[in-house]
């Protein structure tokens, strides 16, 4: 199961078909892609404030490696960690850049998926409800006999008196 974190941005007037083309599904999740693909990840999705972010923290360790004297096992070690940090931040960071485009968060849905996800979404944004069983449908079901208890006592466990 996935967390998807549901961005919209609402314009005055709109119907409700471009309101929903205007719906951002963010998955809240550790990115392997980023992981290991950091600066191709934050391009992909635009993200260019942590992408100068991310060249600035490059060359300011190839500089300290290269005239401060910084090991370079040292300057690896912070890279990854950098990478790491991202890894988890994708989505953040994501929901920060489309809130400042205007999207307000609208629901966080968990599905499998995100095809399930959107459905679910859109069946509680539309007001589209599954119909319900019939009675016919329902499997039949027997009431359950009370449980007996050895010895005559009452259905009371612990320290209880008896009545």
């Amino acid at each position: 199961m996935g967390i998807w974190t549901v961005l919209t941005k609402h314009v005055p007037g709109e119907t409700a078909e471009a309101a929903a083309a205007r719906t951002v599904f963010v998955r809240e999740k550790f990115s392997w892609a980023t992981l290991f693909l950091a600066p191709f990840v934050l391009a992909r999705f635009r993200l260019w404030l942590p992408l100068i972010a991310y060249v600035a923290v490059v060359v300011l360790l190839q500089l300290a490696e290269s005239f401060g004297g910084l090991a370079r096992p040292v300057g690896d070690v912070v890279m990854a960690g950098f990478h790491i940090l991202l890894a988890f931040e994708l989505p953040a960071l994501r929901q920060r850049k489309l809130a400042r485009q205007g999207f307000e968060e609208a629901a966080v849905v968990i599905a499998h998926d995100r095809e399930e996800a959107e459905h679910r979404f859109f069946a509680e944004w539309t007001g589209a409800r599954p119909a319900p069983l019939a009675r016919a449908d329902l499997p039949a079901i027997r009431p359950m006999a009370p449980p007996a208890f050895a010895g005559g006592q009452s259905g009371v466990i612990g320290a209880f008196p008896g009545t």
